[in-house]
């Protein structure tokens, strides 16, 4: 049986500061979805802590709906895209997780 979830795709870009820093900056666009949740495999979570991610789980979602966000929401908390996955010509995989530290997005 599929687990479906709702979720948010947030854009993101990077505005200049003063000095001339880029500084990452949420778009007001996002996108509102329904995907199938699935657990990250064992060999993920090692592969992901190694570059200071802690993984929550993938959502499948349909291609065309990924514009290259890389961040999302579920409920009130937001999590990092830190890797996507094609499936076949019409499904992508997006891994999210919590940046170590607290740091997301």
């Amino acid at each position: 049986m599929k687990r479906l979830m709702q979720f948010s795709l947030v854009g993101n870009t990077a505005i200049k500061d003063s000095t001339g820093q880029a500084i990452p900056n949420e778009c007001p666009d996002t996108i509102e979805l329904i995907g199938e949740l699935k657990s990250v495999y064992q060999n993920e979570f090692y592969k992901a802590e190694q570059a200071g991610i802690r993984p929550q789980g993938v959502f499948v979602i349909s291609s065309f709906d990924y514009k290259g966000q890389n961040s999302l929401i579920i409920g009130s908390k937001s999590y990092a895209i830190y890797r996507t996955f094609e499936v076949g010509t019409d499904k992508i995989e997006l891994y999210f997780g919590d940046r170590v530290g607290g740091n997301n997005g």
